[in-house]
């Protein structure tokens, strides 16, 4: 025999238990109900169930959960009622009532240690990034630019509870700070990041970040070097720098990744085939990709060419000291990106979208719709020009091993 749970009716399709209203629904997964709670603090507050029995055991539990409150409520001391009514005054231009004030200084003054501190979990997750760079799971790059983001954020909010940060502390943080474009969505990106850990190993709630403002950027078109540039890049690289070279020409007539090259091997270069493979621990994006050799490259690679070893076997700090040498010396302005992008541009001009996004290694076509259709549409003539640039015979080639020495 059901235990009666107090005054029940229909009236369409709900039923009133303690009451609380509960409502049937009918879903693509079934049938749910629905307890409606009433409104709190401005909002609607729900509990969807599987089953009517527990639809009235929830509708049950908040009705006693209402009374206590209630018996309590009468038993507040003149003091108390007084703390409260001025504590309602004071509140009264903010928009709030005492159950928000209260959680807000609750979640503001909580007890921080390890276990929830944003600077200890900061810590925390670094060192399991650190134990991803030993097991090869993480580049080094990445996990220098992991903490080149997030050490200020721990000077920041190193001594706050991880749930305590607001998105407008994050907001406020990246104004003080002067972050536009670029510099904003990239530490948007690395919190982001820490949050979305702290979120599946328990240690946080929410991420404010997803709740910040939204970033305005400007699309501008990217810059690009002429064929006649490139030319002079190339001719005072065979003369100052000819251990530069095949990164170069990689770079220029492959449209590769700079930290990509940086970790090819020659023997990813298949000159018989004409393909560069790039495989998946190379790779930017971890996903091997073939990158096609015109024939302009083949002839600089075969011209410089190792029997094995890097194709560029010295550090990051060298590459951009002989570079910066080397465009000096030519008269060209050094661009962020500028080989791939110029690679791009004139790629998009010859062979179109669909072989320039594989030789790119993009999956998504909408930035180089938007960048590069426009900028090559009227570039074939310059296109044809920058593919034909092949190394000086005149030229004495020195071996890599040698040229390194000297």
């Amino acid at each position: 025999m059901k235990k009666a749970t107090g005054a029940t009716f229909k009236q369409d399709k709900f039923e009133i238990h303690y009451g609380f209203r509960i409502r049937l629904q009918e879903t693509a997964a079934g049938k749910r109900y629905q307890v409606d709670l009433g409104r709190k603090s401005g909002r609607h507050v729900r509990k969807t169930c599987k089953t009517k029995d527990e639809a009235i055991g929830w509708a049950h539990k908040k009705s006693v959960e209402a009374g206590n409150k209630g018996i309590t409520a009468l038993r507040f001391s003149d003091e108390k009622k007084t703390d409260a009514v001025e504590a309602l005054f004071l509140l009264k231009e903010f928009g709030v009532n005492l159950r928000t004030a209260a959680k807000f200084y609750a979640k503001h003054h909580q007890k921080v240690d390890e276990t929830n501190g944003f600077g200890a979990l900061v810590e925390r997750y670094i060192q399991k990034k650190e134990r991803d760079l030993k097991n090869n799971e993480l580049r080094p790059r990445s996990f220098d630019e992991i903490q080149k983001w997030l050490k200020p954020c721990k000077e920041q909010f190193g001594h706050m509870a991880i749930d305590a940060v607001e998105p407008k502390d994050i907001d406020d943080f990246m104004d003080e700070r002067g972050m536009l474009g670029t510099s904003r969505i990239n530490q948007k990106r690395y919190l982001g990041g820490f949050y979305n850990w702290a979120m599946r190993t328990g240690k946080a709630t929410a991420n404010p970040v997803k709740r910040t403002r939204p970033v305005s950027t400007e699309s501008h078109t990217p810059d690009i070097y002429t064929p006649s540039e490139a030319q002079e890049i190339f001719c005072k690289a065979q003369e100052l720098r000819p251990e530069l070279v095949p990164y170069l020409a990689v770079a220029f007539f492959a449209g590769v990744r700079p930290e990509e090259i940086t970790r090819l091997n020659w023997q990813d270069m298949d000159l018989n085939l004409g393909e560069i493979h790039i495989r998946a621990e190379q790779s930017k994006t971890r996903s091997a990709r073939i990158v096609t050799v015109p024939d302009n490259l083949k002839a600089w690679l075969l011209k410089y060419r190792e029997k094995d070893g890097k194709v560029f076997p010295y550090s990051a700090t060298t590459l951009k000291r002989w570079r910066t040498k080397v465009y000096q010396k030519a008269g060209v302005a050094s661009i962020q990106d500028g080989a791939r992008h110029t690679f791009a541009t004139f790629c998009f001009a010859l062979e179109g979208l669909d072989e320039t996004l594989h030789r790119l290694g993009h999956t998504d076509s909408k930035m180089l719709q938007r960048h590069y259709k426009g900028l090559a549409q009227n570039r074939k003539a310059q296109a044809e020009k920058f593919f034909k640039i092949m190394p000086s015979t005149e030229t004495k080639v020195i071996p890599l091993s040698k040229a390194g020495a000297a």
